[in-house]
C-alpha cells in the first residue's frame, strides 16, 4: 500500500515538474520569440548531424554558440540559466525515488515513506537539527544530556557501520530518550540507510499478528539496518513469544553487527528482573553497547 502510495507521489511530482517547465519555457517564448528559433536550431543540428551533413567540430561549434546566445537572452529577460530545462526536486534521483541500476531507495523515498506512515513513523520534528538547550531546567541535566546527543549523534554519523554497533538509553519518562532515538532514525533515513522505529509494545504487536496471519512482517526488525527499539520493558509478557522474538532479534542484529538502539524507562536492575541472564549480556554488552543513563526532571512537566 505505502509502496504503491509513493510510487504515485513519485509520478505526480515528475508530471508537476514538467508543467512548470513547460509553462517557463511559454512564457520565455512568447517575451523573446528568438529562443524559439534557437530551440528549432539546435533541433536542426542534431538532425543534420545524423544525417553527416556536418562534421562533429562544426555541431560542437555551433551548439556551444546556442547555448552562449541563449544564454545572454534569458539573462536579459532576468531568468536563470536553467529556466528551459526540467529541473528535479532531489538531485540524487532525479525524482525517480531509487538510486543506481540496484533500484536502492533513495534518502527522499525513505523520508516520504515515514511521512505516509503518520505517527507509527520517523519524524522530522525529533531531529539533532531541532535539539535545543533551553529546555533544561539545571545544568547538571543540560550537560548530561548535550553529552548524549553528541554520542548519538557521531553514532547516526557513522551508519551504518558505527564502532559498536549498539545503544542503550536508560532514564526516567520524559528525559528525551524518544527523541534522540528518532533523531538517530531521521539522521539515518536521510542519509540513505534505511531505519525502523517502533516500541515494544508494537513490536509484539506485529509478532502476535504474524503469527495469526501467518505471515512475516516482523521479520524485518532483524534484517534492517538501524532497528530503534523503544520503551524495552514496558511490552507485554506473553509466553513463548516475547521473550524469544526479543532475544531474537537482539542477538541475530548484534552477531551480524546491525545497528541497534533500545530506551527504557527502567533501570539496568529493573530489566535484569525482567529478561534473563543471557538476554541483558547481549543488551548491555561493553563490546558491542554504549550505555547512556538521561537523568534530571521530566521535561513533559518542566514549564
Amino acid at each position: 500500500m505505502i509502496n504503491d502510495q509513493l510510487d504515485n507521489l513519485y509520478t505526480r511530482i515528475r508530471a508537476e515538474e514538467r508543467e512548470a517547465r513547460d509553462a517557463r519555457v511559454r512564457d520565455a517564448y512568447a517575451r523573446a520569440p528568438r529562443l524559439s528559433a534557437l530551440d528549432e536550431e539546435r533541433a536542426q543540428l542534431f538532425f543534420d548531424l545524423a544525417a553527416r551533413k556536418i562534421s562533429a567540430d562544426e555541431s560542437k561549434q555551433r551548439l556551444n554558440e546556442i547555448f552562449a546566445e541563449e544564454k545572454a537572452i534569458l539573462a536579459s529577460l532576468g531568468l536563470p540559466e536553467d529556466a528551459l530545462s526540467l529541473r528535479v526536486r532531489c538531485k540524487q534521483c532525479n525524482d525517480t525515488g531509487y538510486i543506481g541500476t540496484n533500484n536502492k531507495p533513495c534518502s527522499c523515498r525513505l523520508l516520504h515513506r515515514e511521512s505516509l506512515r503518520g505517527t507509527d513513523g520517523v519524524n522530522a520534528r525529533e531531529t539533532f537539527a531541532n535539539f535545543s538547550i533551553e529546555i533544561y531546567p539545571s545544568p547538571e541535566q543540560k550537560r548530561r544530556t548535550v553529552n548524549a546527543k553528541l554520542i548519538c549523534e557521531a553514532y547516526a554519523k557513522a551508519l551504518p557501520s558505527p564502532e559498536k554497533p549498539n545503544i542503550l538509553l536508560l532514564g526516567m519518562p520524559g528525559l528525551g530518550k524518544s527523541y534522540l532515538g528518532n533523531a538517530i532514525a531521521y539522521e539515518s533515513l536521510s542519509r540513505g540507510v534505511d531505519a525502523e522505529r517502533v516500541t515494544a509494545y508494537a513490536f509484539v504487536q506485529t509478532v502476535l499478528r504474524d503469527i495469526r496471519e501467518k505471515t512475516d512482517h516482523a521479520l524485518r526488525y532483524q534484517t534492517v539496518p538501524l532497528l530503534v527499539l523503544d520503551d524495552l520493558g514496558s511490552e507485554p509478557s506473553i509466553s513463548n513469544v516475547t521473550f524469544e522474538w526479543l532475544f531474537a532479534v537482539i542477538n541475530e542484529r548484534t552477531i551480524a553487527g546491525r545497528a541497534t538502539v533500545c530506551s527504557s524507562n527502567c533501570t539496568l536492575k529493573q530489566l535484569s528482573d525482567v529478561y534473563d541472564e543471557r538476554f541483558m549480556s547481549r543488551l548491555c554488552d561493553k563490546n558491542t553497547t554504549q550505555v547512556l543513563q538521561l537523568t534530571g526532571e521530566n521535561l513533559r512537566t518542566v514549564k
